[in-house]
């Protein structure tokens, strides 16, 4: 697409977004159930995955799917005790995909070009749904993802916790069932979530960021698509600052952020993004002196329909593995 077609498809997108899902809901961070959560991310090397439990059963566009039980109890939300992990498998693989989806994701059509292209290039890839998403999503909530990022910010904090422990999870089984290199790849939101396990664990074969989001209290005060999540909290009478204060903990560059290799990292980014400036992009770029990056004349969502997408993948997997 051209650059008038790709701000138009992320533009409408995003009105979808807030008109059908966000501005008919409405959270707050009072009496929040996990204002009190001891959950962090000191425990998380020593987790590990009851092989016991694993369910497997057959999902829609041909996926094999495989039910993990989570390494952290939701306790009052029991459909996101239990990650779901989709395969679309190829014969004579050379490696496995981790792949994370976005923010607010309801299907996994938007993947569905992507991951035929990686099956081609003779990739294995599973797709692990975030917590409060898909299959995940409490009977209560309205949308996918609709608990996952809220103005009741201490459950959000969580969800990013349980995403890091959800990602470790799924890494251990796909080692369990083959021993071939392994490749996180995480788009938008997974992006984020990607990054954040990479600088917890960074003992991984590589890590592939698609227009990743690099700041979670930035993108609530900043985003054009969260102005109801803004409004919930300033309702509440928080700001800034006490946002920061609840998620200093999940973000990437916090006070105890220290020095990480990323030349096992590659960012991979849409120059038409209409959700996450450019700039944003650069300033990672020199923050971290990442090494592999690649532009596209693409937005935020229709990048997934470039075919030079995968290749990039393909080539980035063949260095970061010789």
């Amino acid at each position: 697409m051209n650059e008038a077609s790709s701000k138009f498809v992320d533009n409408i997108a995003m009105e979808k977004i807030k008109s059908e899902k966000l501005f008919k809901v409405s959270h707050s961070p009072v009496n929040s159930h996990f204002i009190y959560d001891e959950l962090s991310f000191t425990n998380i090397n020593r987790k590990k995955v009851d092989t016991s439990k694993l369910r497997y059963s057959k999902a829609a566009g041909g996926f094999e799917l495989i039910e993990i039980p989570s390494l952290y109890k939701t306790l009052p939300y029991k459909e996101n005790n239990s990650i779901y992990l989709h395969n679309s498998q190829c014969d004579d693989n050379i490696g496995n995909i981790l792949f994370i989806h976005g923010l607010y994701d309801e299907h996994l059509l938007n993947y569905t070009f992507l991951i035929k292209m990686l099956n081609e290039l003779k990739f294995n890839v599973y797709i692990m749904e975030l917590p409060y998403h898909h299959k995940r999503k409490p009977k209560n909530s309205i949308f996918s993802g609709e608990y996952f990022l809220s103005a009741d910010v201490y459950r959000t904090k969580k969800a990013f916790i349980q995403s890091i422990y959800d990602v470790e999870a799924c890494m251990q089984f796909i080692n369990y069932v083959d021993k071939k290199p392994l490749l996180l790849v995480g788009f938008s939101m997974g992006g984020f979530i990607s990054l954040k396990y990479y600088t917890i664990k960074n003992k991984i074969n590589g890590v592939v960021l698609i227009n990743p989001v690099v700041s979670l209290s930035r993108l609530v005060w900043e985003s054009h698509i969260l102005e109801s999540i803004r409004n919930d909290l300033r309702k509440h009478g928080w700001n800034e600052k006490a946002t920061e204060a609840v998620f200093e903990e999940v973000e990437v560059f916090n006070r105890t952020y220290s020095d990480v290799n990323f030349k096992s990292v590659a960012l991979l980014y849409s120059i038409y993004d209409q959700l996450i400036e450019e700039k944003k992009y650069k300033a990672f770029i020199e923050k971290t002196n990442v090494k592999n990056v690649n532009i596209y004349h693409a937005g935020h969502l229709n990048i997934l329909r470039v075919p030079k997408l995968s290749k990039d993948i393909y080539n980035f997997f063949m260095e970061a593995t010789k």
